[in-house]
């Protein structure tokens, strides 16, 4: 076969010999010679996704499912910058995204050239690497190529973790290897590298140490790690640390009290000396709690250690953390040993805060606080559980109490944006064999509805759709509830429902307006055997008196 396309076939070999198994393609034309490549080397499951946002967090939720780098190719043009939202998202969640956009000679940039953008390094400071296939490529370049797929998998996936872009200019003809047996180049000098064992040993006295530092608090972020912490769990059990587990930590489990969103939620600032710590240490990435954040920037700990085999810390809380690069197995079972087993001044302040909280009967009134209640206690045991970004992802929070420990739970807080929600839930289920279910608001919800536009609708996927008819949240925001602009200018009010796009989708639809319609749909919507919506219509004032009782009362 001809030289161009070998070539190109080397970008598709070299990456399978890197680990490459999932590639979600984009519908083009210039980019017809690394279609034809991926499809016809077989070893690589292909994804048709005609959308390219969409299909940049299709591809983000494969790759969380997956716990793998995962590819998109997309044509030239504005096709390329539909996935900055996806890129952006992987590059501030450290997910392994290997973008590949199929470009234009560059002799027709800037020439009024349709579909011709400048492309390289377009993702800017947004990517861990920008890299380019040489255009000359009618000489054998596969060695080089090869060098390329190797240094876009280590970048991607190798210490930190993030996205990496891959531009490939193509000129026309574009499509004269189509009747061509295809040849993939192996790369014979590919070589595995050797894992390095991290050692670290907690150098100190331990009981001095902690004289002077007996306000200890353990707050694990954002984390999509799996492994069983055995001493983790020991360590939330003693009453000298105080342990807080974001709602996506997949930790939730391991809290001290599995109300402490709700105990920092109430927290005045007069009070923010007493909740923070004196030694903070953290693990996993960002935190969900804006009220957390403003008690210890504030109040910074004399000693932060951040866990981090990768040894990166964004340093949320601006207190230049000591960064150890350790597994987290083998950090907790040290600090276990050190750790005093009585309880501690500190460990009782959050305790009294804990069981002297008003209990609040949700189920007043129809309300979304009160729906998501029910809506958790019919969940089985061992789920995966999507949350959209804005007013869902916290409402979950503080029902924290509610959450099972086999639960898995995600959701897009690297830049926490609405964009591609429902499209990173879709990802994952389409390679997830256990049951999926996003749980998301009306404006993110309508907003990515080109999620469902594509042959892979997973079955095992179902959405429940709390619709308060437009972005209720700022509502709630304070110093946004008085601006004239609120409505519809921040607020985004709409009187639209999904049971006509559900029809459109050939999705099932269930809806609900209060507590007895609610008990009754949810059955039907959990037995369902295909992917469903319910769509929960809750009182956008009910919804905000709720609200502020949990805050204020």
């Amino acid at each position: 076969m001809n030289t161009f396309q070998t070539n190109i076939n080397a970008i598709v070999s070299g990456l399978y010999q890197e680990g490459l198994r999932h590639i979600v393609i984009c519908p083009g034309s210039r980019n017809a010679p690394l279609i034809m490549a991926f499809v016809r080397f077989k070893k690589i499951k292909c994804y048709s996704i005609p959308d390219e946002r969409s299909a940049g967090f299709i591809a983000l939720g494969i790759s969380k499912a997956l716990q793998q780098p995962v590819a998109i190719v997309c044509t030239s043009g504005s096709a390329l910058l539909n996935i900055y939202p996806a890129v952006s998202e992987a590059f501030y969640f450290q997910i392994p995204l290997i973008v590949i956009s199929a470009d234009r000679p560059a002799k027709y940039i800037d020439r009024w050239d349709g579909q011709t953008i400048k492309q390289f390094e377009v993702f800017g400071n947004h990517v861990l690497g920008s890299f380019q296939i040489d255009e000359n490529i009618d000489k054998t370049e596969i060695e080089s190529i090869f060098k390329i797929t190797e240094k876009l998998w280590e970048t991607a996936f190798h210490g930190l973790k993030g996205p990496v872009h891959l531009n490939v200019p193509l000129r026309e003809p574009l499509y004269d290897a189509k009747n061509d047996d295809f040849i993939f180049p192996e790369n014979l000098k590919k070589k595995t590298p050797a894992q390095e064992e991290i050692e670290w040993e907690i150098g100190f006295d331990g009981e001095q140490f902690f004289k002077e530092y007996p306000k200890v608090l353990v707050l694990l972020g954002a984390d999509e790690n799996f492994e069983e912490a055995p001493f983790l769990s020991l360590l939330s059990q003693l009453e000298f640390v105080v342990v807080c587990a974001d709602v996506i930590s997949n930790e939730h489990h391991m809290n001290s009290f599995q109300n402490w969103e709700t105990i920092i939620l109430k927290a005045n600032e007069t009070d923010f000396e007493t909740y923070a710590p004196d030694l903070l240490i953290t693990s996993g990435k960002m935190i969900l709690s804006k009220k957390m954040k403003q008690i210890i920037r504030k109040n910074p700990p004399k000693q932060h250690w951040h866990i981090a085999e990768n040894n990166y810390c964004a340093d949320p809380f601006f207190t230049n953390p000591q960064v150890l690069a350790i597994n987290r197995k083998l950090f907790f079972e040290q600090l276990l040993s050190f750790v005093p087993k009585h309880r501690s001044p500190y460990f009782s302040f959050y305790k009294n805060k804990s069981e002297t909280l008003n209990p609040i009967n949700f189920k007043q009134n129809f309300n979304e606080l009160g729906a998501l209640e029910t809506v958790l206690n019919q969940f089985s045991e061992k789920i995966v559980l999507h949350l959209a970004n804005s007013m869902t992802i916290r409402n979950i929070s503080y029902l924290m109490t509610h959450l099972k420990p086999e639960w898995k739970l995600f959701a897009n807080r690297g830049v926490s944006g609405i964009d591609g929600c429902t499209s990173t839930a879709l990802g994952y289920a389409m390679v997830s064999t256990e049951q999926n279910f996003l749980i998301t608001g009306d404006v993110a919800f309508f907003y990515d509805i080109n999620a469902f536009y594509n042959q892979y609708i997973p079955q095992n996927l179902k959405v429940i759709l709390m619709n308060n008819y437009g972005g209720g949240i700022f509502d709630l925001i304070e110093g946004t509830e008085s601006l004239a602009e609120l409505d519809p200018f921040i607020k985004t009010p709409h009187q639209i429902d999904a049971k006509h796009l559900a029809s459109h989708f050939k999705i099932n639809y269930f809806k609900a307006e209060n507590y007895d319609e609610l008990n009754s749909e949810i059955k039907l919507f959990l037995n369902s055997s295909k992917i469903s919506i319910l769509e929960i219509k809750t009182n956008h004032d009910n919804n905000i008196k709720t609200f502020k009782q949990l805050k204020y009362d």
